[in-house]
């Protein structure tokens, strides 16, 4: 049996951390794959981490610190107990579960500089760690039965490749996730599917974790106004299926994280306390409602159909805001909401000639929807506005940013310049959440491709030409 290089893997040839070339791979190697006795072994994954001098037990830690509270997919103690009994320098056995810890590697990895010769936003794609996980993946895909450890690495490299900016193929990773998640029978499941009072199976909770790990971040690419008039890849859940069951809330007297195990349904009220995951599981059902309206509405029902919504992520806003002790504790929720308001009230604007949104205008939903744009702009502003003060003097805070972050602030820079007419002290904010930007650039690729968006954005909006980039106002499917 041929067993591949990581070398091979990858595509190109690995450096060490220190820089030193490896010997060229042999042409058996290079083309391993197309023999019919190819093989993949976890050793040959872990390579690529050990290759750069990368402790593979501090990754998964880093991950479970970072990433895992807004995206719980891999259950702690069912990772803990696959890697139990391995000395301090074996690495696991099983393929899948060694590129899986690749992929938590992966998604905690911060931007890389641009360099002269990298086009910006894109050099996060080109590393061979990532080019080698995507194609492991396809490969045991291919040949393997459907597992859990196979979606979970599907989820988090759609999750990279969103968070630097390949949306196309963030879409498909995530959508052939799916389909294996279909396959395997993965639903949240309901409440009398148990007793109260029974334990919860850690692989039933991780199963469950995984369809909302899958629906959050199927729908946070739509955010991105070229994926949004695609089609979910992920079957929305029902009003009675189960959250997530483990619910990692903050509490304000200790100010620390406890771990819970609630049983709530998804039409939870939202002055229930819930964990991050919890609320971003909510708040990836309210832009599914946002998404599925805007498409549907007909011209003249917009402001009736979208005021239930706007009421729904108002109250869901108000409860986090109570529950936290400040913005950051569940800032990628926020940042959902936000997108779900500036879609809404866009969307109702988008029906309205421009010569009646300005203040002074007779019409009352016209009105409401000025408010309500400058409510979420105020929203916006302050969110980032805490998230930079706290960066500069913590910049570790930034390791748990979600993409959808950098997203918000975009939508709400190109609403600004949409509407400046409108919105008090337009200027300021916009400086504000335009330098966010760079500091989120720092961590996924997307805020730099979001950033120079933002530039082209300005000097079409002078120029008059036209804007070659749609957004939630400015309507075009455009080419994806």
């Amino acid at each position: 049996m041929t067993m591949v290089e990581p070398a091979a893997l990858a595509g190109y040839l690995l450096s060490s951390k220190a820089g030193s070339e490896q010997a060229a791979p042999t042409h058996a190697s290079r083309h391993s794959i197309l023999e019919p006795d190819f093989d993949i072994t976890a050793g040959s994954i872990m390579q690529l981490l050990s290759s750069r001098n990368i402790d593979w037990r501090e990754s998964t830690d880093l991950y479970f610190q970072t990433i895992h509270p807004w995206l719980s997919i891999v259950h702690q103690e069912r990772f803990a107990s696959a890697v139990d009994g391995l000395g301090r320098n074996e690495i696991p056995q099983k393929r899948e579960l060694a590129l899986l810890v690749l992929c938590m590697q992966l998604v905690t990895q911060y931007s890389e500089p641009v360099s002269s010769t990298t086009t910006p936003g894109t050099s996060m794609l080109t590393l061979p760690a990532y080019l080698a996980a995507k194609r492991v993946l396809g490969v045991l895909r291919g040949t393997c039965e459907p597992c859990l450890e196979l979606i979970q690495c599907g989820i988090l490299l759609s999750l990279f490749e969103f968070g630097h900016g390949e949306m196309r193929r963030a879409y498909m990773t995530v959508g052939d996730a799916a389909i294996c998640a279909e396959l395997m029978g993965l639903r949240p499941g309901k409440n009398g599917d148990m007793e109260r009072d029974q334990a919860v199976l850690a692989e039933q909770e991780e199963r469950r974790a995984i369809y909302w790990g899958l629906l959050i971040v199927d729908r946070l690419l739509h955010v991105e106004c070229k994926l949004m008039w695609l089609p979910f890849r992920v079957k929305s859940p029902s009003e009675d299926d189960l959250l997530p069951t483990i619910n990692v809330i903050w509490d304000k007297q200790t100010q620390t994280r406890n771990t819970t195990i609630q049983r709530h349904t998804a039409n939870v009220p939202p002055s229930i306390p819930l964990g991050i995951f919890q609320r971003l599981s909510q708040c990836a059902i309210l832009l599914t409602r946002a998404i599925e309206l805007d498409k549907s509405v007909p011209i003249g029902h917009a402001a009736e159909l979208f005021s239930g919504l706007d009421v729904a992520t108002r109250a869901l806003i108000e409860a986090m805001v109570c529950q936290a002790s400040r913005w950051g504790e569940y800032h990628e929720c926020f940042s959902t909401c936000t997108c779900v308001l500036l879609l809404i009230y866009c969307r109702y604007l988008h029906t309205v000639s421009p010569n009646q949104i300005h203040p002074a205008t007779s019409n009352v939903d016209v009105l409401k929807a000025i408010a309500g744009i400058n409510s979420t702009v105020r929203i916006i502003a302050d969110t980032t506005t805490d998230l930079n003060d706290h960066l500069s003097r913590r910049p570790d805070l930034l390791a748990p940013c979600c993409p959808v972050t950098p997203f918000s602030a975009y939508h709400c820079l190109r609403i600004l310049g949409n509407f400046e007419h409108i919105i008090p002290d337009g200027d300021t904010r916009f400086h504000d959440i335009y330098s966010s930007l760079h500091f989120f650039a720092k961590r996924w690729s997307i805020a730099e491709q979001l950033f120079q968006k933002i530039e082209i954005f300005l000097v079409e909006k002078d120029t008059g030409t036209g804007f070659s980039d749609p957004d939630f106002y400015n309507r075009d499917h455009g080419e994806i």
